[in-house]
């Protein structure tokens, strides 16, 4: 009995974990609540994330995403993924933070506002405040749609 309750116990768990849906990262990235306050040390109102649980198990695993290179002024070669085109994205007020992440490829300004899909590494950001909460490292361009 107790090997085919182990039997059983292993195609349950292997069944709802392979049978998930991976194809949008951006639906399990959305999974993140802001907690807002006051830094005494800074001066000014701070936001932290609080990942879900489904991030959390992503961070530091590779991942395929795509979504919209946005356009901006960065001297480091960090470029921004954005899940939405520019028009409709967090900077233009649209959309939360969980929209957007770093990416660390050289610039790629020729494919702003081009659908692209990139690989790399997923980060959480839980405690830089002057950065994005998600980062990909080890960034590497897939596919550019026109």
């Amino acid at each position: 009995m107790k090997h085919i309750t182990s039997i059983l116990l292993f195609f349950i768990l292997t069944t709802t974990t392979f049978g998930q849906d991976n194809s949008d990262p951006w639906k399990t990235l959305g999974h993140v609540q802001m907690k807002t306050y006051m830094d005494e040390m800074l001066g000014f109102e701070v936001s932290e994330p609080i990942f879900g649980g489904e991030v959390e198990m992503l961070d530091g695993s590779f991942i395929t995403i795509s979504g919209y290179i946005l356009p901006v002024d960065s001297e480091d070669g960090t470029s921004i993924l954005s899940y939405m085109p520019f028009a409709s994205c967090f900077f233009c007020g649209n959309a939360g933070p969980e929209t957007v992440m770093e990416l660390d490829v050289p610039k790629v300004q020729s494919q702003v506002n081009k659908k692209v899909t990139v690989r790399g590494q997923l980060v959480l950001n839980r405690d830089d405040f002057y950065s994005l909460i998600y980062k990909l490292k080890n960034t590497e361009l897939i596919k550019v749609e026109d």
